[in-house]
């Protein structure tokens, strides 16, 4: 049973979880916050969290994202990075701050921007199909984690 808090599941394209994700547009959350969160999803005896290589909490300013963590403590995340150059290209139209959407809005522009990782190329493949956002210096930490590899093409499922 997958529960009702996690909002997006990407899997690889041997069809295994690779990613769960937890959308909740709220700023100004701090690591250790995100760490209580993660460690409250996955210990729901009604419902936890299925185990995946990555976890992303996907918050308003910050994207929590976990790698390879099996401790369900409180354990701080592998990676913290502003997710604004992410989802700008799908926010950027909208009349209203990001912060002001509600949760399935805000979920709606993660999932745009996780659809387009999976479907983004690497330089080297024949046929490029690359989101401007890749070209920008502060995507690394999607390469250096190993994400981009793990759901690049992919399949996404929102719950």
């Amino acid at each position: 049973m997958i529960p009702e808090i996690a909002n997006i599941l990407l899997y690889n394209t041997r069809r295994n979880l690779a990613l769960t994700v937890v959308t909740k547009n709220v700023p100004d959350k701090s690591s250790e916050w995100a760490a209580l969160m993660r460690h409250n999803f996955y210990t729901d005896e009604n419902a936890p969290l299925p185990n995946a290589p990555f976890f992303l909490l996907a918050l308003a300013d910050h994207f929590y994202l976990w790698k390879n963590v099996e401790d369900k403590g409180t354990v701080k995340p592998t990676y913290d990075m502003n997710p604004l150059f992410a989802i700008e290209p799908y926010f950027d139209k909208m009349r209203y701050s990001l912060v002001d959407l509600n949760r399935e809005s805000f979920e709606l522009v993660v999932g745009f921007w996780l659809s387009s990782v999976t479907l983004a190329y690497e330089k080297n493949d024949i046929c490029t199909a690359e989101p401007l956002w890749l070209s920008e210096p502060n995507h690394e930490w999607l390469f250096d984690s190993g994400l981009f590899d793990a759901i690049r093409r992919g399949r996404i499922e929102r719950l």
